[in-house]
């Protein structure tokens, strides 16, 4: 006798998801991954940034000097403008997401056409990538200042906001966000696309061998995330990049960076941010889906 079936994938193409669930589910996916993974990612920032001040500096190096300049809780600096940005980015991702699944499936059924479910995730992933990056942006830039900070002194989201209104206007909220444009909507693109890919074969397994992998939404988002991270994290270096540098051209701190560092530079800090990437995507689609299984659960039996 065959085990019970893995739990339905509310983010393939024949999902029926309401916008309310997603953004309920999105917006715990997102605290609850904040929650587990800030302190990988102020490392993985300052490790990306590190290299226009010392090329030689590593992982261990990094955290030593860390810990010994400003102490333990500096693993958790930028965390508010951070939590504010994964939930509002979980929640509008992953809403976006059901929006536009919907809007294209209904789409093909009216013009009688069919696209392939891995074209079809992909072209929703970006859709969704690009829709929560512009909404969130201006915290993710508040992040990353707070993150660079390796003063002992811990900076106020409203002070670090202040002063880069003063300094660039409402315009510096976005500093860097073209480059962000291109490698989120990409990641996001590729992440829904490997995530479809990844379920449709553990599908697959228990079909012919009657297997099911146990946390498979946990396991599939972490190979998407891994997946999507691969292809984009030059994109992403460079993002960070430009918005702690004073160059505006995104053209410039690329050639730049390149110069002096050559292209396995925008791959600084790449283990240990798909050692914080990875978690994160496995933790989010997990909680994602959980939270929407649970929550139609309780509906039933109130």
């Amino acid at each position: 006798m065959k085990p019970a079936s893995p739990r339905e994938d509310h983010l393939s193409k024949n999902s029926d998801v309401s916008p309310v669930e997603s953004l309920v589910a999105g917006s715990i996916s997102g605290a609850v991954a904040r929650a587990v993974t800030a302190p990988l990612d102020t490392i993985k920032i300052r490790l990306q940034l590190s290299l226009s001040r010392d090329k030689h500096s590593s992982l261990a190096s990094t955290v030593k000097k860390l810990l010994r300049n400003e102490g333990v809780t500096a693993l958790w600096k930028g965390n508010v403008p951070a939590e504010i940005l994964y939930v509002l980015y979980g929640a509008s991702q992953f809403t976006s997401y059901s929006l536009l699944n919907t809007g294209l499936r209904d789409l093909q059924d009216s013009f009688n056409v069919s696209m392939s479910p891995s074209l079809h995730t992909f072209t929703v992933g970006c859709g969704a990538g690009l829709s929560s990056t512009v909404l969130t942006y201006p915290f993710d830039l508040l992040r990353t200042k707070l993150a660079a900070n390796e003063g002992e002194k811990f900076l106020s989201m409203t002070s670090v906001a202040r002063d880069i209104y003063r300094e660039r206007g409402f315009i510096g909220y976005f500093a860097g966000i073209r480059p962000s444009l291109l490698s989120i909507v990409a990641s996001s693109g590729l992440f829904f696309w490997s995530y479809s890919l990844a379920r449709r074969t553990t599908d697959k397994i228990y079909e012919q061998f009657g297997y099911r992998i146990w946390g498979v939404e946990a396991v599939c988002g972490f190979a998407a995330g891994t997946t999507a991270k691969a292809i984009t994290f030059p994109l992403d270096t460079l993002r960070k990049r430009m918005q702690i540098s004073q160059q505006r051209s995104g053209l410039r701190v690329f050639i730049n960076n390149f110069k002096a560092h050559g292209f396995f530079g925008f791959y600084r800090g790449f283990f240990v941010s798909l050692m914080k990437t990875a978690p994160t995507s496995a933790i989010s689609v997990f909680v994602y889906e959980y939270s929407i299984s649970a929550t139609r659960k309780a509906s039933v039996l109130i």
